[in-house]
């Protein structure tokens, strides 16, 4: 693969070098001590290329551009921006151009193998036009997700990776990370972004922000799989209410807590507290008292008021789910299970460099190799 040559823009090599803050020789004696000549006259091999994909964090094709592009800062559209919503920042950025880093290489994998049909749930409904509770239950049918006989045998950790297995399964990577790639000393902000959708025909994209709580992820998770049927790419916090936003909301509420299963516990004792009742059903649906008091008032069962208090409650008081654990186990959670199983399998059997298969997985090629001994036990 490496024998392919390909030709670049020599301002898209000197752009990639100014955004490392080095000097095009410096970048070039970096990456190609000993073909130098070439690198500076926009000739690279595959791997190169590669590298060079992963500095500029964009995608492989946009490295053909003879001018690089401009500022994609406002690439992805941003359904938080209301009073008070925290301004994106570079961990987010540099989150989600590794994720458009990593859908790139899954489309070419997907031409490659000859599978670029679109996926027909993508933007099936508009949400302007569309009811809830008809988006909810496509989404069940499609995935084959009911609540009912799932949630008494599911626990907070095993409940996101059965509904995880359950989207990849038709065609949706789903990542989850805590951190910037595997950088510890970057957590994410919660209060920022608890999730984004890439609503791509071919290879659509839900990311989550693993720094949030179980019951929260969850809810994010279906959250962003609305934002996918609906066709409708964005950076979410599903506290604020843009009305994408509150739809999704609603979808998700639905998903998670059918309305008929609702109001069956909320109904079960009349004489508790809103707070008692809002405990006593976050407890059995697996989710926070947040998303229980969005689908009380959906449900005209408490008031506006009631809901803001919890929400701020919400906002202030994040409980963190644990941002440690294996090693090993992290990688397929950060980069898509679906996905790392792909990128491994190509570099055991020598379809990609080990090199370009660490760089994918934000690990080191030798690790490529660790892991895939560590799958093999399981």
């Amino acid at each position: 693969m490496n024998k392919v040559e390909f030709q670049i823009s020599r301002k898209m090599i000197d752009w990639i070098a100014d955004k490392e803050g080095i000097t095009v020789n410096d970048l070039a004696d970096k990456l190609v001590p000993k073909k130098q000549d070439k690198f500076l006259n926009g000739i690279v091999n595959k791997s190169i290329a590669e590298k060079l994909v992963k500095l500029g964090k964009i995608p492989f094709g946009y490295l053909f551009l003879q001018t690089p592009p401009e500022s994609k800062l406002e690439q992805i559209p941003d359904f938080r921006q209301t009073v008070g919503a925290t301004p994106l920042t570079k961990d987010f950025y540099d989150t989600f151009y590794d994720i458009e880093y990593k859908q790139s290489w899954y489309k070419e994998y997907l031409h490659e193998v000859g599978n670029t049909t679109e996926l027909d749930f993508v933007g099936k409904f508009k949400y302007k036009d569309s009811s809830y509770e008809k988006v909810a239950t496509d989404i069940c049918n499609r995935i084959g997700f009911d609540i009912t006989k799932e949630l008494p045998k599911l626990k907070n950790d095993s409940y996101f990776k059965k509904l995880s297995e359950l989207i990849e399964k038709i065609g949706i990577l789903v990542f989850k990370n805590g951190i910037v790639g595997t950088n510890t000393h970057r957590p994410l902000n919660v209060q920022e972004f608890r999730g984004f959708a890439i609503a791509d025909k071919i290879a659509p994209i839900i990311f989550i922000n693993g720094n949030d709580s179980f019951s929260a992820q969850i809810f994010t998770l279906c959250h962003e799989l609305a934002h996918i049927w609906v066709g409708e790419t964005g950076v979410s916090n599903w506290s604020y209410e843009k009305d994408i936003e509150s739809f999704c909301n609603k979808v998700a509420a639905e998903i998670l807590m059918p309305h008929v299963e609702f109001c069956k516990h909320w109904n079960t004792n009349e004489d508790q507290s809103y707070a008692d009742k809002i405990e006593n059903l976050s407890n059995h649906f697996k989710v926070s008292k947040y998303a229980i008091a969005i689908k009380a008032l959906t449900l005209n069962l408490i008031s506006n008021d009631i809901l803001e208090i919890i929400k701020v409650n919400f906002i202030t008081k994040v409980k963190k789910s644990s941002s440690g654990g294996n090693f090993y186990n992290n990688i397929p959670l950060r980069n898509s299970n679906k996905l790392t199983n792909i990128i491994v399998s190509y570099a055991i059997t020598q379809k990609l460099p080990l090199r370009e298969a660490g760089n994918l997985l934000n690990i080191k090629a030798d690790t490529v190799i660790d892991f895939y001994k560590h799958i093999r036990k399981l």
